[in-house]
C-alpha cells in the first residue's frame, strides 16, 4: 500500500457516502409522506450509514504511511 493507494481508499469512501445520502433522503421523504413511522424507521439507518462514510477514519496503515513520508 503506498500515499496514493491511501488517496484513494479516503476518496471512494467519501463517495459511497455521498451516493447513500440521496437515497436516504429520497426513501425518508416518500416514507415520511407515505407512512410516517416505517419512513424513518428504514431511511434512519441510511443516514447513520452515510454519516459513517463520511466521516470514515483513516485505516492505520494509511496514517503510517502518511506520518512515514511528512517526517
Amino acid at each position: 500500500m503506498n500515499k496514493s493507494d491511501c488517496q484513494s481508499e479516503k476518496i471512494s469512501s467519501r463517495t459511497v457516502g455521498l451516493l447513500i445520502l440521496p437515497l436516504a433522503l429520497l426513501l425518508g421523504a416518500v416514507g415520511f409522506v407515505i407512512v410516517p413511522v416505517l419512513g424513518v424507521f428504514f431511511a434512519l439507518p441510511l443516514f447513520v450509514l452515510s454519516g459513517m462514510f463520511l466521516v470514515a477514519p483513516e485505516s492505520k496503515v494509511c496514517k503510517l504511511i502518511l506520518r512515514k513520508s511528512d517526517a
